[in-house]
């Protein structure tokens, strides 16, 4: 079980998180949906640390970490059971495709660099760049490094996996085979907490979907429920305006 309490932050005087509580079970794809600027990226990197929120405390399995005081021995250990995959990929550079996935496997794991390649290579065949695994990442497309960045994250073997907005700085053309291979993730069973304005994938991906607004949760509940029977006049207000636009933005 991952549980996410009482988790405030912001920016100035502008409040973007008020409090939330969170409780994820262990196979759940859970969407956080919801406007721009209502926090919902904020609450990802304050789950990973990337954020130090004013309150707040991380369960995840037996770690338990107060995110306010988090020392690097705790934000050690939070990454050793999260991976985050950002809107930008974050690649190094000077580094291959290959490189990249073993980086993390080395530098926080400590794994032997054989160890890391085997792992690295294996899944970089998952998300079906192996042939491109030599290959540094200005030869690659934005799809492409998006996918490499998938395959890092799932190399740490993580018990949560963030996905923030893992579409929105690609070509619509590219969409496509980014979310074809996180909704394989999915599948395959991970644990996951997505960010996406991508709402018919949304619906076909997420077990179970959020509406954040003003840094709170507005509304919990299955993508049926969401999006076709919403309790609050907000959310109501959300989805019809949504499906103004319902023509699908990508076809697996």
């Amino acid at each position: 079980m991952i549980g996410v309490k009482n988790l405030k932050k912001r920016f100035g005087d502008n409040v973007v998180l008020d409090g939330v509580d969170l409780t994820i079970q262990q196979g759940e794809v859970i969407a956080i949906i919801g406007p721009s600027g209502t926090g919902k990226s904020t609450l990802l990197r304050c789950i990973d640390r990337l954020e130090r929120p004013e309150e707040g405390e991380l369960q995840i399995g037996d770690l338990q970490v107060d995110l306010s005081r988090a020392s690097r021995k705790d934000m050690i250990n939070i990454r050793k059971r999260t991976a985050m995959v950002f809107q930008n990929w974050n690649l190094f550079h000077k580094k291959t495709a290959l490189e990249n996935v073993m980086e993390g496997l080395i530098v926080v794991k400590k794994l032997s660099k054989e160890q890391a390649r085997q792992i690295a290579e294996e899944q970089l065949k998952n998300v079906g760049l192996y042939e491109w695994r030599n290959h540094y990442p200005r030869h690659l497309s934005g799809g492409q490094q998006q996918r490499v960045a998938i395959a890092r994250a799932l190399a740490m073997e993580p018990d949560l996996l963030l996905l923030d907005e893992p579409t929105s700085a690609l070509d619509p053309e590219l969409v496509g085979e980014v979310l074809e291979t996180i909704l394989k993730v999915a599948q395959e069973g991970y644990t996951m907490l997505l960010v996406s304005h991508e709402m018919s994938f949304v619906r076909k991906v997420a077990t179970r979907v959020i509406f954040m607004e003003n840094g709170h949760i507005i509304e919990d509940g299955t993508p049926g429920e969401i999006f076709n029977h919403p309790k609050s006049d907000r959310v109501r207000d959300f989805v019809r305006k949504i499906e103004m636009f319902n023509a699908p933005e990508y076809v697996i």
